[in-house]
């Protein structure tokens, strides 16, 4: 989890505990919306991200959704954490230039294809 979060500090230039709120958020979006087995797929290939959402859902009140539909109910969650529109964008951008790395074209292609508007932003 540390070099995602150092790529994406890096990438939208802000602070590594704002992308640990982006990863977590991110995390549990995927999670609800994506198809399981691509998404265990890629918790498994990133070192801490299984911990990362273990710990995002508990610290998510069990009422709390996404508002909106899609790419947008994640767009706003993210804005939420403290990110601006560019930021987000650049963040989505390297968290799945990541996980083409660690899980390949296929899974992550799974993924996006999962989630309406999500290739709108890569």
């Amino acid at each position: 989890m540390d070099e995602l979060v150092t790529r994406l500090s890096g990438a939208a230039h802000i602070e590594p505990a704002k992308a640990v709120s982006a990863v977590k958020t991110i995390l549990v979006f995927l999670d609800k919306e994506a198809p399981s087995d691509a998404v265990q797929e890629l918790v498994q290939a990133i070192p801490g991200a299984d911990a990362a959402l273990s710990e995002a859902k508990a610290e998510q009140d069990d009422d709390a959704g996404f508002a909106g539909f899609g790419a947008m109910a994640a767009y706003h969650a993210l804005t939420a954490v403290g990110l601006s529109g560019s930021e987000v964008q650049i963040v989505t951008k390297e968290l799945l230039a990541h996980a083409r790395e660690k899980v390949g074209e296929e899974t992550t292609g799974r993924i996006v294809g999962a989630i309406p508007g999500l290739e709108a932003f890569i």
